[in-house]
């Protein structure tokens, strides 16, 4: 039963761990888009180097 349990939890910790990441990525992402669209400097540079490669 001891064993059971601690695999048990183990997957939900898991489980936990992975949607958690996976929140903190979106929300860090979103907020990355933000600033960028905040900041000049980052458009022109983006900008840049867009028409560069294109």
């Amino acid at each position: 039963m001891n064993k059971m349990n601690s695999a048990f939890s183990k997957v939900s910790n898991l489980k936990l761990n992975r949607s958690s990441k996976i929140a903190i990525t979106l929300t860090s992402s979103t907020f990355f888009l933000y600033a960028l669209g905040q900041a000049p400097i980052f458009k022109n540079i983006l900008a840049g180097a867009f028409s560069c490669s294109g």
